[in-house]
């Protein structure tokens, strides 16, 4: 599938490393495994930890936590994560994500796919975005997470549309494009943050299109 608006609906988005920026956030949890380790006697910093992170996500890490210890050379530390809490409160929307928002939202029906801890709507709501989104499926709520491709069939389930009427925007191969490829919904991929060098594998893994930036969506799609 190729883009092709005419034909398109919705719009679906990841929230983390698309439509919020998570680099302090990310870095702030990074901190903390960090800090915990070397309380440990494993002597580590923010920055080894952020980098083997990025490392597992271009890895195509299936668990990307345990990859973070092997990298790391900790592997029998998994409890360092029952320490560290992610502190959504350091996000903020992305470069233009305002903008682009309320320009898609003239012409198109926008929800959200995403891995994300619950109250995702409400979070959203907080950057200004009540009533944006008219579909929201949060993998803790919804008790099914991406890749599978469920969450993505739940998503057109409650929009009421058909996969080829609808499209993905994030920023992972594994966890957005690959799989809402493979149901059919066209992909546009947001080539930013810990996954950006991420390689396709193979043509289910390329997108319909690639953006730097979310400031060009609305060129590529009105």
């Amino acid at each position: 599938m190729k883009i092709d608006p005419k034909h398109v609906r919705w719009l679906f988005f990841d929230v983390g490393d698309t439509l919020l920026d998570e680099r302090d956030s990310m870095f702030d949890w990074c901190g903390q495994v960090a800090s915990e380790l070397t309380r440990r006697g494993r002597a580590t910093m923010a920055s080894d930890v952020y980098t083997a992170r990025q490392q597992a996500h271009v890895e195509f890490a299936t668990n990307v936590l345990q990859r973070i210890l092997e990298i790391l050379n900790v592997p029998n530390e998994s409890s360092v994560f029952e320490i560290a809490r992610y502190q959504h409160s350091l996000e903020h929307p992305r470069e233009h994500a305002a903008d682009v928002i309320a320009q898609l939202a003239t012409s198109f029906q926008l929800g959200v796919i995403a891995n994300q801890s619950a109250g995702t709507e409400q979070r959203l709501c907080n950057h200004g975005w009540t009533g944006v989104f008219a579909v929201c499926i949060s993998s803790t709520e919804e008790n099914v997470r991406k890749p599978d491709p469920a969450i993505f069939k739940l998503a057109l389930e409650r929009a009421q549309c058909p996969p080829e009427q609808a499209i993905m925007i994030g920023d992972r191969v594994d966890n957005d494009i690959r799989p809402a490829k493979a149901i059919g919904m066209g992909t546009v991929r947001l080539r930013v943050g810990l996954s950006a060098a991420q390689q396709p594998r193979g043509p289910e893994d390329e997108a319909d299109a690639t953006i730097e930036s979310l400031a060009e969506l609305p060129g590529l799609l009105l």
